[in-house]
């Protein structure tokens, strides 16, 4: 009998260990990797090296404005960028420190504006547009206003065929759009889904 009861003691006391060593591997973090500062302009980043590329976050004013991977102190790959009140503004693919490829576009206040692709830096390409309550605005392809219009905020519109849409999530206008505006070929409908235009359209208006 006594023989029984010091193996079951014997058996509790290894998983006893076991359990404690088991605990104390999970606890214990991985060794974080040595954080370093580099300069670059305007400011810094703040990281660790893998390899020639430096994952971290870079500061100007001391202000966070971007997040991912760094070679040369240039972005790339995906990373995040963040507007001046700390909100984050774009998330997604960089090349040369710019939004490029896939991405997802937000406004200052944080509510999601736009999804699809970038190129250097704006909405450039198939894209979705969403309005300030988070519905579906327009989707189809995007592109940069001309430059004599860029003092705007975001001078990415619908150009080329596109959908639009009303806020109750009705089709308003399907066609072409030239700088944003409904030109060339469409359809236009009422906000019950009624057709009240086909064909040409001329700066928004449709001809008759």
């Amino acid at each position: 009998m006594g023989g029984i009861i010091f193996l079951v003691l014997v058996v509790i006391a290894a998983i006893s260990l076991w359990f404690y060593r088991t605990s104390r591997r999970n606890n214990q973090a991985p060794n974080p990797q040595p954080q370093i500062k580099i300069p670059c302009q305007d400011g810094y980043i703040l990281g660790y090296y893998q390899g020639n590329r430096l994952i971290g976050q870079r500061f100007v004013n001391n202000k966070l404005t971007s997040a991912g991977v760094f070679v040369n102190a240039v972005q790339v790959g995906p990373g995040k960028e963040y507007y001046p009140n700390g909100i984050l503004k774009y998330e997604g693919n960089f090349v040369n420190g710019l939004a490029s490829g896939q991405g997802k576009l937000y406004e200052e206040n944080g509510k999601l504006k736009y999804i699809g692709n970038f190129v250097n830096g704006y909405a450039t390409g198939q894209g979705r547009i969403f309005d300030a309550n988070g519905k579906l605005k327009c989707e189809g392809n995007f592109a940069r206003l001309p430059s004599n219009q860029e003092h705007i905020k975001d001078p990415s519109v619908p150009t080329g065929h596109c959908k639009e849409y009303y806020d109750n999530g009705q089709l308003k206008y399907e066609g072409e759009f030239v700088n944003g505006v409904w030109h060339g070929n469409g359809r236009a409908y009422d906000r019950n889904g009624r057709l009240v235009h086909k064909g040409k359209f001329s700066n928004g208006k449709p001809i008759v």
